[in-house]
C-alpha cells in the first residue's frame, strides 16, 4: 500500500469520527453556564494508584494495673450516630430509620444461600447504662487499633455489668488480613488480661488468680473466620488467653476471593444462639475486615435482621469505604517474575448503590479516593445492631490524612450517605427523575458490566513502526473512542435534560454527584476527542518522520499531556473546526470542574474535581525502544497471584 493510500484511510477514518464529535462539541461548547453558577449548594499521574498497605503500629501493649479504662490514646471522632445530629437534607430521617423486621422472619435460623451481587450492571459510658440504651454508631473515627481497642474494652466493661457476655470474634480470611491479625493478637491479650482485672474486682477476688467454672465467668470468648465458607477455632468458648491466641494463628487464608461477610455473620448467631441463651449470656459479635463483603445486595437485611432478634450487637474493625465505587486496588509485583498486578479489593460503596460513575473516561476507575465514611453494609449492620463500625483510616499509608480528615468531619455530615435498606432506597430514588437521570448514566457508563463492557477505550501498549501492522490497530482504537464518545454524548443528553431539576433537589449529597458527573463528562468527552486526534495525527506523521532513537522500533500515544493538541489543516478544513472551538470546549470543561471545587468545598467531591485537573486533557507522541528480554526465571513453586 502506496503512503498515499495509507494517509487517505487514516484521513477518512478520522473525519468519520471527528464528524460525529465535533457536531457534539460544538453543540455543548458554547451552552450557558450561568444558570448553573446561580445555584448555591449550603484528588500528576496518569492514574493515582492504590498504594500497598503498611502498618504504622502502635506501642502501647503493657496491660493496665488498674479500672481506669479512660485511655489518653483513645482518638475518636464520631462521624454520625443514629441518635441524632446535625444532619443535611435526605441523611435526615431516612439516615437513621431502622428497618423492621419482617414477619415471615420471626424465626432466625436461616438457611443461608449465597449470592455475588455486582452494581447492575470515648469515654467510658455511664456505668448504669444497660446494652439496650445505647444506640449504634456509624463512624468511630480512630488512628489504629490501640484506640478502637482501648474503646471496644470500654463497651465490653458496659455490657459486662448487665450480664455476662458471650464475644465472638469473626475475622476476615483474606491474604491482605495477615499482618493485622498478627498485630491484634497481642493486642487482645492486653485486652483481655485488662477485662480479668474488671471481673475479678466484681467478685471480689483480690489473691492470686483461680480457677472457675465456665459458667461462673462473666467473659467467654470464640474465635470464627470467614471467607467463601464460615470456620469455628475455638472448640468451645474460652477465657485462656493462650488458646484464643493459638487459634487467632490457626486462621487460614481464603484463595477463593469471595468474602461472605454477612452469611458469616448469620452462622455466628446460629453457631452459639443456644449456648448464650441457655447459659443466660449476652452475644457480642466483633467482625475484623479491611473489606466491605460481597453477599450485601443478597444477605445484608437477614444479617441485620438475626443480630437484632439476638440483640447481639456487632462492633466493627473496618476500612474508609473508596469514594462512590465498589472496588479498591493494590498495586501488586510479582516475587518471582516481576510482574505488576492490580489486585481488586471491594471497598465500597458507602451508600447502597454506588452513586458516581464507574468509569473514569478510558476505563473502570482505579483510584484510590477515600469517601470519608466506612462501607454501607458494614455500617448499617453496627448501627442497627447498636454497635460502632471503627473506620481505621491510618492504617493504610498515603491514602488518608486523619488530622484533615478529623477537620472534614462536620463539613462532611451535609453529605451524610443513606443508611436506608435497599428496597427503600431504591423506591425514594426511583420517585425523583433527577435522580433516575444520575442513576441511569452511572448504568449506563458501568464497565464491570460486560453489555456495556465496548465503552472502555485502551490505551496502554506501543505501536509498531511497520504501516502494515499499525494502521489496524490505530484504526480500531479511533472506532473505540467514536463509540465511546456516542454513549457519552448521550449520557450528557440525560443530565442536560434534569439540570432544571437541580433547584430542586434537597439533598446537597445528590446535587454534589449531579455537578461531579455532569464535569466530567465534559472533561472524558475531550480528553477522548484530544486522544484520537492525537492517534490519527501522529500515525499520518509517521510517513516522513525520523526517529530520534535509531533503536526505537515503536511508539505511542501517552494522555495526559499538560497542553492541547488542534485539528490540523485537513481535519480543520473537512470539518469546520477550529482551534477556537477545541479551547472554548477546554475552558468549559474547567469551569464546570470549578464549579464543583466552589460549591462542594473540603469534600471527597471538590477533591474528585481537583484530580480530574491534574490529568490534564492533552495527549503526546514519543518514541520507544523494545528492551531485550529478560529470561523468565524457572520457579518450581511459584506464588500465585492472590486473591484479596
Amino acid at each position: 500500500m502506496t503512503t498515499k493510500n495509507r494517509n487517505g484511510l487514516i484521513i477518512s477514518a478520522a473525519v468519520h469520527l471527528i464528524a460525529v464529535i465535533a457536531l457534539s462539541l460544538l453543540h455543548h461548547a458554547v451552552a450557558n453556564t450561568e444558570e448553573l453558577y446561580q445555584i448555591e449548594s449550603v484528588i500528576a499521574d496518569d492514574q493515582r494508584e492504590f498504594e500497598e498497605i503498611q502498618q504504622e503500629l502502635d506501642t502501647q501493649t503493657e496491660i493496665a494495673e488498674t479500672l481506669n479504662f479512660v485511655a489518653g490514646s483513645v482518638s475518636s471522632t464520631n462521624v454520625g450516630s443514629a441518635g441524632g445530629g446535625a444532619l443535611g437534607a435526605d441523611a435526615g430521617a431516612s439516615a437513621l430509620e431502622k428497618i423492621e423486621a419482617s414477619d415471615a422472619m420471626s424465626e432466625p435460623e436461616l438457611d443461608v444461600a449465597v449470592g455475588f451481587a455486582e452494581l447492575p450492571a470515648g469515654d467510658v459510658l455511664s456505668n448504669d447504662l444497660g446494652a439496650g440504651e445505647v444506640s449504634g454508631e456509624v463512624g468511630a473515627l480512630v488512628e489504629g487499633y490501640g484506640a478502637a481497642l482501648d474503646r471496644l474494652t470500654q463497651e465490653l466493661i458496659r455490657l459486662m455489668r448487665k450480664e455476662p457476655l458471650l464475644v465472638v470474634w469473626l475475622f476476615d480470611e483474606s491474604e491482605s488480613m495477615k499482618d493485622d491479625q498478627a498485630e491484634l493478637k497481642q493486642r487482645i491479650y492486653r485486652v483481655y488480661e485488662e477485662l480479668r482485672l474488671v471481673s475479678d474486682s466484681d467478685t471480689g477476688d483480690k489473691g492470686p488468680k483461680r480457677k472457675r467454672k465456665l459458667s461462673d465467668l462473666p467473659l467467654v470468648t470464640a474465635i470464627t473466620s470467614f471467607g467463601q465458607d464460615f470456620h469455628i477455632h475455638t472448640k468451645e468458648p474460652t477465657n485462656d488467653e493462650k488458646v484464643l491466641m493459638a487459634a487467632i494463628d490457626g486462621i487460614p487464608i481464603d484463595r477463593t476471593g469471595v468474602e461472605n461477610t454477612n452469611a458469616a455473620v448469620i452462622s455466628v448467631v446460629n453457631q452459639y444462639r443456644k449456648l448464650a441463651q441457655g447459659s443466660d449470656r449476652k452475644l457480642v459479635i466483633v467482625l475484623v475486615s479491611d473489606e466491605s463483603g460481597d453477599d450485601g445486595e443478597a444477605l445484608l437485611e437477614d444479617a441485620v435482621h438475626a443480630v437484632k432478634q439476638m440483640k447481639a450487637p456487632v462492633y466493627i474493625m473496618g476500612r474508609e469505604s473508596v469514594f462512590g465505587t465498589l472496588y479498591a486496588y493494590i498495586r501488586w509485583i510479582h516475587p518471582d517474575y516481576g510482574s505488576l498486578h492490580y489486585l481488586p479489593i471491594r471497598r465500597g460503596p458507602e451508600t447502597p448503590f454506588a452513586e458516581l460513575l464507574q468509569f473514569d473516561g478510558f476505563r473502570n476507575r482505579r483510584d484510590a479516593q477515600m469517601s470519608g465514611f466506612g462501607p454501607y453494609d458494614q455500617v448499617r449492620l453496627a448501627r442497627d445492631s447498636g454497635g460502632i463500625f471503627f473506620q481505621l483510616p491510618h492504617e493504610e499509608q498515603n491514602l488518608n490524612d486523619f488530622a484533615e480528615q478529623k477537620e472534614n468531619v462536620l463539613v462532611m455530615r451535609e453529605y451524610l450517605p443513606s443508611l436506608d435498606a435497599r428496597r427503600k432506597y431504591v423506591e425514594e430514588r426511583d420517585r425523583s427523575p433527577f435522580r433516575q437521570a444520575v442513576w441511569k448514566v452511572i448504568v449506563m457508563l458501568n464497565p464491570y458490566d460486560p453489555a456495556h463492557a465496548e465503552i472502555t477505550v485502551p490505551t496502554e501498549g506501543v505501536f509498531s513502526r511497520d504501516p502494515a501492522s499499525y494502521q489496524p490497530a490505530i484504526g480500531q482504537r479511533i472506532q473505540r473512542c467514536l463509540f465511546t464518545l456516542g454513549v457519552l454524548n448521550i449520557a450528557q443528553q440525560e443530565l442536560e435534560g434534569v439540570k432544571s431539576l437541580r433547584a430542586k433537589e434537597r439533598s446537597v449529597r445528590w446535587r454534589a454527584n449531579f455537578d461531579l458527573m455532569y464535569a466530567q463528562l465534559y472533561a472524558y468527552r475531550l480528553r477522548l476527542f484530544e486522544y484520537a486526534l492525537g492517534l490519527d495525527q501522529n500515525a499520518k506523521a509517521l510517513a516522513t518522520y525520523e526517529f530520534a532513537n535509531e533503536k526505537a522500533d515503536a511508539w505511542y500515544v501517552g494522555i495526559g499531556a499538560p497542553g492541547l493538541i488542534y485539528p490540523d489543516e485537513v481535519q480543520a478544513k473537512a470539518l469546520k473546526i477550529t482551534k477556537a472551538d477545541i479551547e472554548t470546549t477546554h475552558k468549559k470543561a474547567e469551569e464546570l470542574l470549578n464549579f464543583v471545587i466552589k460549591s462542594h468545598p473540603n469534600t471527597s467531591w471538590a477533591q474528585r474535581a481537583q484530580w480530574e485537573f491534574t490529568r490534564n486533557f492533552g495527549v503526546n507522541f514519543a518514541e520507544y525502544e523494545t528492551p531485550p528480554p529478560v529470561p523468565r526465571p524457572v520457579v518450581a513453586n511459584p506464588v500465585p497471584i492472590p486473591n484479596l
